[in-house]
């Protein structure tokens, strides 16, 4: 008995073992079944490292930052597993629609991981505001906390049309990140003026842009996620 697997950690039990059995080969409908369905876990995963990270940019806690770490290696677990498997089906005889929902989790596997890798630089970047004591001025946290509920959302939708296949909430994924774009446009434009004024130091610019970039390339692997479905 041949098996993939991803040795998955959790609080309650050391290792829970999820199987991407090679014998479902021989039945490629059920294998492709198979396969997305452990995709959701790990879009799930990424999604989870994705929301304590933003909370680790108001509240830093070591615990949870380690917590932000393992889910990302979970998630590069996942990745291989999957990707192999997938290789081992592309040579199947499948039906246009599995075809197509390989295809699918071909090329969105890779986004789904990548959500989980900037998660990780934002809770870098939640972590060099508490080491450093950085406080960022009423009016940017305001404007930060309407950019972090828009990728939160944009993670969000993703992941939950994904799971369904709902083609219908994939479409609403691509609008909310333009608005993304234009959240983090306006973001860096406020604070070169606060620069200007003074109201602002270079140094929290450097930290400003590390969670801008984050959190823009997130919505930009959500979006190809949702085109791709």
């Amino acid at each position: 008995l041949k098996l993939a697997f991803v040795i998955i950690p959790e609080e309650k039990e050391p290792e829970q073992t999820v199987l991407l059995d090679e014998l479902l080969l021989a039945t490629p409908a059920v294998a492709v079944q198979r396969s997305h369905e452990i995709a959701t876990k790990m879009a799930a995963t990424s999604a989870k490292a994705m929301e304590l990270a933003i909370g680790l940019t108001k509240t830093y806690d070591p615990k949870v930052m380690e917590e932000v770490i393992a889910l990302e290696d979970e998630t590069d677990l996942y990745e291989d597993a999957l990707g192999s498997y997938l290789v081992k089906l592309t040579g199947k005889d499948l039906s246009l629609r599995d075809n197509r929902s390989l295809n699918t989790l071909l090329y969105t596997i890779s986004d789904l991981e990548r959500i989980a890798d900037h998660a990780v630089a934002v809770a870098r970047a939640g972590q060099e505001l508490a080491e450093k004591k950085i406080v960022f001025s009423d009016a940017a946290r305001k404007e930060l906390a309407v950019l972090q509920q828009a990728v939160a959302d944009v993670v969000a939708r993703t992941v939950s049309a994904f799971e369904s296949r709902d083609l219908e909430q994939a479409m609403t994924v691509e609008p909310l990140e333009q608005v993304v774009d234009a959240l983090v446009k306006e973001i860096k434009s406020r604070h070169v003026r606060r620069l200007r004024d003074g109201l602002c130091t270079v140094e929290y610019g450097f930290v400003l842009e590390d969670l801008l970039t984050a959190f823009q390339r997130t919505a930009d692997h959500c979006s190809n996620v949702a085109v791709e479905m």
